[in-house]
């Protein structure tokens, strides 16, 4: 089933001991569409629906009575009638051992709690979206992009928020809010702040009562509180503690105070997220290997039956040269198909791992688009389509030159394979500012469901035997090298893909 699909019933089974929250991850799955939700607080009581019900996603607690998360999944990949169903792990423990017993297990994703909604809602959407394969190898880290730590200040009073920012505003993004109630917008909001120093006594609602609601919101409970508070409120501040918050700082502010105390608990706060982010990187990469299988499947096993097929031919042909120099041309054409396929995958495993060496030099794109266009020549003859290199002989870029190969060949490919209202594939190229910017046109249009995905991991639309790995392919090739890659698609213009490089 695909995010498309959203006219199809979807039955979602939620596996979870605790009801405030079964109750959060059923509001949030029925966003996904037409959702009928069926509940169960342990995992025997799962089986059992399993066993009558026809359940297209499961969500799961790894710490369940009577039979765990874990123990569910495994038995959900090995019954025939249920191994294909997504299913998403939820935990509390941040533990790499288990994330990759999960893994290993099939887990579709795995989520770590405290979740928001709109996480749910985008895994729930990303599990959907993919088949469900087996996953066996074990993947390396990534490397993060930095994050800025927000906090929100809440106070009543103006001059207490700029003295408190004052000291913050250097290392922390800060967000400022008046009255509980709008400090509990903004928490709802995205992105949402990492950290809140609240002020207990305010007007209208407290405080305590703001701590009270955020923690019992499945939405917000995860963002830390720290009180502000004057020396006499310490029956206050117990009870904010008790509520979930994780320390005070005595007012009037001391600047040094703030910043150790907020820093100490940042630490615990990053310290966290680059778990969670771990986590997302270790599921990204299983599903980026398990696609590597999924492509030799389709895109590499094809073009080894076809050079099979034709080097049989060939045998039969063998003194009449024109036919035998045709089949020798198709296996030729499928030998360089075959050898791109696996170069392409192995330059990304690298990029993704931070493990490949760019090999920079002078490209010319005439050249190296009619090279693409002769690798390409068996898809323009047989669909007869119109194609047209308006690239000057001169034209360089500063480049990878084996990485922008397989860039074109990727993106004129897309375009001759889109072409079906006009066949004709035109490419060009403008000059401006040190950059040459390359585009590669085409009449047809980017399918909607896909527009805002497009340069995404794993998103495909009407090509049940391909990765979905191509356009995400190009952009990580493009940016490797400096270089940047966006694209157009409207009805007077068609699909127009552009490539800006340096200039060589």
């Amino acid at each position: 089933m695909t995010n498309s699909d959203s006219s199809q019933i979807i039955t979602v089974l939620i596996v979870e001991p605790h009801e405030t929250i079964r109750s959060m991850i059923a509001s949030t799955a029925k966003k996904l569409g037409n959702v009928t939700v069926i509940q169960s607080s342990n995992g025997v009581d799962a089986r059992e629906k399993l066993t009558y019900h026809d359940v297209q996603l499961i969500i799961s607690e790894w710490q369940l009575p009577k039979l765990d998360g874990i123990s569910l999944l495994q038995w959900v990949r090995s019954n025939p009638r249920t191994a294909l169903i997504p299913f998403v792990m939820t935990s509390a423990t941040i533990d790499q051992s288990n994330v990759m017993q999960a893994i290993q297990s099939g887990v579709s994703e795995y989520i770590v709690k405290p979740f928001s909604s709109q996480i749910l809602l985008s895994r729930l959407q990303r599990a959907l979206s993919k088949p469900v394969r087996a996953i066996k190898q074990t993947p390396s880290e990534q490397t993060q992009q930095e994050h800025i730590t927000q906090v929100l200040v809440v106070d009543d009073v103006a001059d207490n928020i700029k003295v408190i920012s004052d000291i913050l505003r250097k290392d922390y993004k800060v967000k400022a809010a008046l009255n509980g109630k709008k400090a509990l917008q903004i928490c709802a909001m995205e992105p949402q702040p990492d950290l809140v120093l609240l002020d207990i006594m305010m007007p209208d609602m407290d405080g305590i009562e703001v701590c009270k609601r955020l923690k019992s919101d499945p939405q917000t409970q995860h963002i830390t509180v720290i009180f502000l508070s004057a020396l006499e409120q310490t029956e206050h501040i117990v009870k904010g503690l008790e509520l979930g918050a994780v320390d005070y700082i005595t007012k009037p502010a001391n600047p040094s105070i703030v910043r150790s105390r907020v820093k100490a608990h940042c630490r615990s706060i990053e310290s966290n997220r680059l778990m969670r982010n771990q986590i997302d990187t270790m599921m990204e990469n299983a599903k980026l290997q398990d696609q590597f299988e999924s492509m030799s499947q389709h895109q590499i096993i094809a073009p080894i039956r076809d050079i099979k097929s034709a080097s049989d031919k060939l045998s039969v042909h063998l003194n009449e040269p024109e036919k035998a120099q045709q089949y020798l041309d198709h296996i030729q054409q499928h030998c360089q198909q075959l050898q791109l396929h696996v170069d392409n995958m192995q330059a990304l495993q690298k990029i993704e791992r931070d493990e490949y060496t760019l090999s920079i030099t002078s490209v010319p794109l005439y050249e190296l688009a009619e090279k693409v266009l002769l690798g390409l020549s068996h898809i323009i003859s047989k669909e007869q389509i119109l194609i047209t290199n308006n690239l000057s002989p001169e034209l360089k870029v500063k480049g990878d030159a084996q990485l922008l190969f397989t860039v074109l060949t990727q993106l004129i490919q897309n375009a001759l394979e889109a072409s079906t209202k006009q066949k004709a594939v035109s490419i060009s190229a403008r000059s401006e500012a040190q950059l040459h910017t390359l585009s590669i046109q085409n009449s047809d249009l980017i399918p909607p469901p896909i527009r805002s995905q497009f340069f995404e991991k794993f998103v495909t639309h009407g090509k049940g035997d391909r990765s979905g790995l191509g356009t995400y392919t190009a952009k990580k090739f493009i940016e490797k090298q400096n270089g940047f890659i966006e694209y157009r698609s409207d009805d007077e213009m068609g699909t127009e893909v552009f490539i800006s490089m340096p200039q060589g």
